[in-house]
């Protein structure tokens, strides 16, 4: 696979389908910064890191599709795999598809079809990256880019984000509570919100409890 020409590609669909370009370009960069940061766990190289960025470049391309009321997420996945791609393969395009699939409602299940179609170790790749993707959404929860940037740190039992925030975060550390679940499954770890080296305390929630460093 020819990465800058995949790149162009996934960017002109993009293009052609996304409404809020800055938002997905935005998730697709958190994405990728957790996916440099957790490198020496998941162990994944430029392939998976490619693919990853096309999923959160194009994650959202289903909203305005979303006829069916099923979630914009499966229209997402359904015009990933149904686009005549030129510069990227079919395994490669199912990958993109369910990493979109999976960023929201559902986590992958053997109850779903095309998750259970997928060899072992793409299945990995779905769940792990999957995560990041999800997570990497949550955190531009307002689509308004006020998490601008993140550091990984990796403890024994738990990942500290370093978040750099350019204003009030509550939407998107709620979400990401939430959304973290994937991620937190296929690392084996908690992940934890810092914003300037300090626990992100939420209105009528109890503090994160600060993991082993």
């Amino acid at each position: 696979m020819n990465e800058a020409a995949a790149r162009a590609e996934v960017l002109a669909l993009m293009r052609q389908l996304e409404t809020r370009p800055i938002h997905v370009q935005h998730v697709a960069g958190l994405a990728l910064q957790l996916f440099d940061g957790l490198a020496s766990l998941h162990g994944f190289g430029p392939r998976e890191r490619l693919l990853l960025e096309a999923a959160g470049c194009l994650h959202d391309i289903g909203h305005q599709y979303d006829y069916t009321g099923l979630g914009h997420h499966k229209e997402s996945a359904r015009l990933i795999r149904e686009h005549p791609w030129q510069e990227i393969g079919s395994a490669e395009a199912e990958l993109i598809a369910q990493m979109a699939r999976y960023h929201r409602k559902a986590m992958p299940s053997f109850k779903h079809d095309e998750f259970r179609a997928l060899p072992e170790p793409d299945r990995r790749i779905v769940q792990c990256l999957g995560g990041l993707l999800r997570l990497a959404d949550s955190l531009d929860r307002t689509h308004e880019q006020v998490i601008a940037r993140l550091a990984v740190e990796l403890r024994p039992n738990a990942v500290a984000l370093h978040l750099d925030a350019t204003g009030p975060i509550v939407r998107e550390i709620m979400a990401a509570r939430q959304k973290a679940d994937l991620a937190a499954l296929a690392f084996q770890r908690d992940f934890l919100f810092l914003v300037e080296g300090k626990p992100v305390i939420l209105p009528g929630l109890p503090e994160e409890p600060e993991a082993t460093p």
